[in-house]
């Protein structure tokens, strides 16, 4: 990494330029820019907040956050299947300030906020189920075990995930999950029908307070006129109350349609446990 003077004397200008691998870029920042940084601009205080947003687009978060008064400069970070949105505030009272800006932003976007700071959705999915004390488990398709993977990628996992089932057949979906033949048979296996009671199936076999199907087309073939490649259906199933399903029409290829899956598969779990639609 380097840093450099350009421009005339009068309006001087900064550059730095650091390498693009995280373990290499991170520590230069934080042990010699930002501290470079703070003597450039002397007494002036600089503070930042980022949160970390799923369910709405860069566009539509900046409609959103537009017109929030104060003099914070925003910027996005878009990481499929997710965006980061950043808020710099520089001069006096910047503690002050950035919680003003927190409970506007908060208050504008609500649901669409899980985190903030440098976090993950499995990481916060994983701290909810853990305070709450509720077990969970996964009947995937066409995620193929992905939801499970990045659950179980926060450490302290077993504390709540019991376990998961990889339905990718009909005979599986039907001899470990349960799911009635005719149920298969009359709305296919991608279909909220098949989803739920996937999600109910999982929730009995491994004996949890709260379970998530997931069956799709990740494409590039299989798909149709009535279920185009991207059809994804998800179910929620929790004891002694009405098992929710919903069917989404997704893009992107295989890879995208796999992540985005298990992304919604993880939201759904934070947003039960939240109490949010």
């Amino acid at each position: 990494g380097y840093r450099v003077e350009i421009g005339p004397p009068e309006d001087r200008r900064h550059l730095v330029v650091l390498p693009g691998v995280p373990r290499e870029m991170k520590p230069m920042l934080t042990d010699t820019v930002v501290p470079w940084l703070g003597n450039l601009i002397g007494a002036a205080q600089v503070g930042h907040r980022t949160f970390q947003t799923f369910g709405i687009s860069e566009s539509g978060l900046d409609e959103i956050i537009a017109g929030i008064p104060g003099e914070g400069r925003w910027s996005f970070r878009a990481n499929f299947p997710e965006v980061s949105v950043r808020v710099v505030v520089r001069g006096d009272d910047v503690e002050s300030r950035l919680e003003a800006f927190g409970r506007e932003v908060h208050a504008r976007l609500g649901q669409y906020i899980y985190g903030e700071g440098d976090t993950s959705m499995e990481r916060v999915v994983g701290e909810l189920l853990a305070t709450s004390a509720t077990t969970v488990a996964f009947a995937e398709s066409c995620t193929g075990g992905l939801v499970s993977h990045r659950l179980t990628n926060v450490p302290g996992s077993s504390a709540y995930f019991r376990g998961g089932i990889n339905a990718y057949a009909n005979e599986v979906k039907h001899q470990l999950l349960g799911v009635p033949e005719q149920l298969l048979g009359t709305h296919g296996a991608v279909s909220e029908e098949v989803a739920g009671a996937m999600a109910e199936g999982a929730r009995r076999a491994v004996g949890t307070a709260l379970a998530v199907g997931v069956t799709g087309i990740a494409g590039p073939d299989g798909g149709s006129a009535e279920k185009p490649v991207g059809t994804v259906c998800f179910g929620l199933a929790v004891a002694d109350r009405p098992t929710v399903t919903r069917r989404y029409q997704l893009w992107g290829n295989r890879e995208w349609v796999k992540l985005l899956s298990s992304q919604i598969a993880l939201d759904w779990v934070r947003r039960h446990l939240l109490g949010l639609p």
